[in-house]
């Protein structure tokens, strides 16, 4: 049986979730209305049957896992995805970079160290080394227009990259085994 990666990928949360909801019940409890030995079994019983059902899942789980990989590495789609990443962390950068403030121009920075420079109040002898300093930023208008550029041009590349990937995964196929397709219809997940 063949599905495509964007099914395998749906199909494997499902399994996941139906592993979740399986119950591995490990005790019993008894009264004197019971028959002890009985509901040990019985526990017992279904205790396996569900390690059975478990591992049968995960089984199928982890060969759809590894197929997806490698139709992953085959398709092109491992490396658009690290080139996702990569285009992540530069939006992040400059974004935060085109928030940053405008430096002040070089007449006010001027200034203001000369208001420093001839203060001779007492508040300054009270209060040591407080508005002793200009802070300004080294960035210009046109630098942080030029960060928030480069943003935007990594969002278009990110987008273009994410409509690839979408358009492989729908495409790329994998093939499931007679024994897991068998599993997982007798679960109701295909």
């Amino acid at each position: 049986m063949k599905i495509t990666l964007r099914k395998a990928s749906a199909l494997q949360n499902s399994i996941n979730d139906t592993v979740k909801g399986i119950e591995f019940k490990t005790e019993v409890r008894l009264s004197e209305f019971h028959e002890p030995e009985m509901e040990i079994a019985n526990t017992e019983s279904v205790f396996h049957q569900n390690l059975i059902r478990r591992d049968q899942l995960l089984g199928s789980m982890y060969e759809i896992r590894k197929a997806v990989s490698q139709a992953n590495a085959q398709s092109g789609i491992d490396s658009r995805l690290g080139e996702v990443a990569f285009l992540e962390k530069q939006i992040q950068f400059y974004t935060d970079l085109s928030k940053k403030s405008v430096r002040e121009t070089p007449s006010v920075v001027a200034g203001k160290l000369e208001k420093i420079k001839n203060f001779q109040g007492e508040a300054r002898s009270r209060i040591y080394g407080y508005g002793d300093e200009v802070n300004t930023s080294v960035f210009s208008q046109t630098h942080l227009d030029q960060f928030r550029k480069r943003a935007a041009e990594f969002k278009k590349s990110k987008q273009r990259l994410q409509d690839e990937i979408l358009e492989l995964n729908v495409k790329t196929e994998i093939s499931l085994s007679a024994e897991s397709a068998q599993i997982l219809k007798a679960e109701g997940l295909i």
